[in-house]
């Protein structure tokens, strides 16, 4: 972990990164300084200084809740609230948005029907979400819990199984339970590694995966690093 007074983005991750994802790559490319910090490995969250304009938590398998097994995410949670409080960009994907939302108060639960999503879903944006998500978008999943809706955030958009997917609190933070970031390095990945988990309810099968995110990977990328631009500047629109 490094420190610089360029402007940074602390990423926050729940493992060490070993191939590329579409939100460091692009705002690495824009010329923002990236402090990678894992506290399940052991590394400590940054003092959040002046040169922080950004922050994203990562996804990962330790639920926000589980902090007696893992205290390192009650830190998590912590700093997260806190850097909440500066009102600086802030952006949670999947289990990174389920540490946001328990940070305003949000409690996590299973699908009531034992469903997970696994693969690419349809994400679909509420009135409030139009201005982020302009239409009806298949986006990659990989999560079994959701949380519920702190009193504080904006709903954007929703799913089938899990209502929740998309959230904004203030202006400038946002959780997303999808993967915007995924690359198609990272998923074919973890198809190799998670095999296991494209066969539990709901999740689709590698088959499946491959041929939709064939079509649907490119257009979530565009998408995706058109908000990253927008929202790193503060100027995500309501």
């Amino acid at each position: 972990m490094q420190s610089s007074s360029k402007p940074t983005i602390v990423l926050i991750t729940h493992e060490r990164p070993n191939s590329p994802d579409t939100a460091s790559d692009h705002l690495g490319a824009l010329g923002y300084h990236l402090e990678w910090v894992c506290p399940a490995k052991g590394d400590s969250l940054p003092a959040i200084e002046k040169h922080h304009v950004g922050a994203i938590v990562y996804g990962g398998q330790y639920a926000a809740t589980e902090t007696r097994r893992y205290p390192f995410m009650a830190q998590e949670v912590d700093w997260v609230s806190q850097y909440l409080a500066t009102g600086r960009p802030f952006l949670g994907i999947c289990s990174g948005a389920q540490v946001m939302a328990v940070a305003l108060g949000a409690e996590l639960h299973p699908s009531p029907d034992g469903l997970s999503e696994i693969g690419y879903y349809t994400l679909d944006p509420t009135p409030d979400g139009l201005s982020v998500f302009p239409k009806r978008m298949m986006v990659a999943h990989w999560h079994f819990l959701g949380f519920t809706l702190p009193d504080s955030v904006t709903l954007l958009a929703t799913s089938g199984y899990f209502p929740n997917q998309a959230i904004r609190y203030a202006e400038n933070a946002f959780g997303f339970q999808f993967h915007p970031e995924l690359s198609m390095e990272q998923h074919e990945q973890w198809l190799e590694h998670n095999i296991d988990m494209t066969t539990i309810p709901g999740a689709q099968d590698v088959f499946t995966q491959r041929q939709l995110a064939d079509v649907y990977h490119t257009p979530m990328k565009e998408w995706f690093i058109g908000f990253l631009e927008k929202w790193i500047k503060g100027a995500v629109p309501f």
